[in-house]
């Protein structure tokens, strides 16, 4: 049935080293990355046979059989590249980062000539490639796709359905929208993700792509994407859709935004508990998990992996697919992100050549050391060719530091009462300054304001006799009155009780 059920381009067909014959479904393990900035190559051991007569993958240190060490020097897949090498030979290509499109493209340094698929002579592309796609070596898959959408292009795209049901679009009650998961709520509401049903529709790009009502409008003038009812072999509307009934090419990729998907929809900062969704724009993924496969279904490893290659290189152009046998499960990566998405999309809950109900989500960082070791070195030779791209220069600097010399250490954060991050003490630094101020006695208080703070506090306040015209004190608490003044009274104030006491007089009445 159009592109799928016929026999696949020579382009679209795994290389000739990853297909493996009878005995182990794997014949060649990556071990390795080597070679220059801006040069690197993937290096893969072909596996070993004991004295026993057991093969064991290159990655084996003891026979799987009787446990015998595996014996010295190795047998390595010996591509242009790596021959070149071995010649003492420089390789002639480099890639390099287009500054318009932030993609990875390769030119040649003696005569110029550029190009986006990676030369045969460059070998195989480093096993895991970080950040970007470096696509694989010798194909000219990005180069088909180019031309497959063209053509599909000078036809209007196909209605995949006469119409849509609304009964399984539009459920009464589940019209709460989760927009952090992208999905409505409701027991009732069956997500296709989590469906164990296989999909009702596929698209065949084949019989379905072709010119819709997005592809008249400039996103300049519009943003548009691409139809996620047409990526599931489902939209009614044919050349009247608003969204592109395509595949995603590298302009695409060039103009897609980190923070939607290819289909328009929102990313997240983390992916999903269950790596479904629409994936995050923190860690992007180029790579499909694929699970359900049925190994027992097919003859070895080399048929499984060119169905994959057959099914999932409908949408785009893929790097590289480690089928984990098993796990009887597979990992597809693809060249560039929109590509993946699509995919993503259109295979999920779909039945391989055996009929296998296979589910596709975003797939986990690898944890191979091998692996880990081949992204950092392709995300430091994207980072390089980045900084070339913007004009920053890369050669060393005409200067060089003194014998001796030390950077200064970067300042750190002081906290109070932690001598290892206290302020250092600069007094030394300042012999001349001013010593601090001693310092200052208070004004002493006035007597009419120490007065009336002390009757506030003690309850005692000061009156006069109308007959002697003598001062006598009175605390409206006790009730008691005296001519001495209170205690405070006679040293803070004023001595007029005295005065009164040394005439004689009786005291108030």
């Amino acid at each position: 049935e159009g592109s799928r059920a016929g026999a696949m381009d020579p382009a679209l067909q795994p290389a000739p080293d990853e297909q493996p014959a009878r005995g182990l479904p794997r014949k060649i393990t990556p071990v390795a990355t080597i070679g220059n900035t801006g040069q690197l190559i993937a290096v893969y051991e072909k596996n070993w046979r004991c004295e026993c007569g057991a093969e064991n993958y290159a990655s084996r240190r003891r026979c799987v059989r009787c446990r015998t060490r595996k014996p010295e020097g190795a047998e390595y897949v010996m591509d242009p590249a790596l021959e070149a090498l071995n010649r003492g030979e420089t390789i002639k290509w480099r890639e390099a980062i287009d500054p318009a499109s932030y993609q990875v493209y390769y030119y040649n340094e003696e005569t110029g000539e550029r190009r986006w698929e990676r030369p045969a002579e460059m070998g195989p592309a480093p096993h895991a490639t970080g950040w970007f796609g470096r696509g694989r070596a010798g194909s000219t898959a990005g180069r088909l796709y180019e031309e497959r959408n063209a053509r599909y292009l000078t036809r209007p795209a196909r209605k995949q359905k006469d119409f849509i049901d609304p009964k399984k679009y539009h459920l009464e009650g589940a019209q709460e929208y989760n927009i952090w998961y992208n999905r409505y709520l409701g027991d009732h509401w069956e997500s296709r993700a989590m469906s164990k049903d296989p999909a009702e529709t596929r698209v065949n790009i084949e019989k379905d792509a072709g010119q819709t009502r997005a592809d008249g409008l400039s996103n300049k003038q519009t943003k548009r994407y691409f139809c996620l009812h047409f990526a599931r072999g489902m939209c009614a509307k044919g050349s009247e859709c608003q969204f592109f009934h395509r595949l995603p090419t590298l302009l695409d990729n060039a103009e897609a935004e980190e923070l939607v998907d290819c289909f328009g929809r929102s990313r997240h900062s983390k992916h999903r508990d269950d790596m479904g969704g629409v994936g995050s724009f923190v860690k992007p993924s180029r790579t499909l998990f694929v699970g359900g496969l049925l190994k027992q279904k097919y003859a070895n490893g080399d048929e499984i992996k060119e169905t994959m290659f057959k099914h999932f290189g409908e949408f785009g152009e893929v790097e590289n697919i480690n089928y984990i046998p098993r796990l009887s499960i597979a990992f597809v990566r693809y060249r560039y992100r929109m590509n993946a998405e699509f995919a993503k999309e259109a295979m999920n809950n779909q039945t391989l050549d055996k009929e296998e109900l296979i589910n596709v989500k975003w797939a986990k960082d690898d944890p191979n050391p091998v692996a880990q070791e081949s992204i950092r070195r392709a995300d430091a030779d994207a980072l390089h060719a980045l900084l070339v791209a913007k004009g920053v220069s890369m050669e060393d600097a005409p200067f060089a530091y003194p014998a001796g010399y030390q950077l200064p250490a970067a300042k750190r954060p002081r906290a109070d009462g932690d001598s290892a991050l206290a302020y250092p003490d600069t007094d030394a630094q300042y012999p001349d300054a001013e010593q601090p101020m001693e310092p200052q006695e208070e004004p002493e208080e006035p007597e009419a304001v120490a007065r009336q703070r002390h009757e506030q506090e003690e309850g005692w306040t000061e009156h006069e006799d109308a007959e002697t015209g003598a001062v006598f004190f009175f605390n409206a608490s006790t009730g008691e009155s005296t001519w001495d003044p209170p205690p405070g009274f006679e040293d803070e104030f004023c001595d007029g009780g005295g005065e009164a006491e040394e005439e004689g007089a009786d005291g108030p009445a």
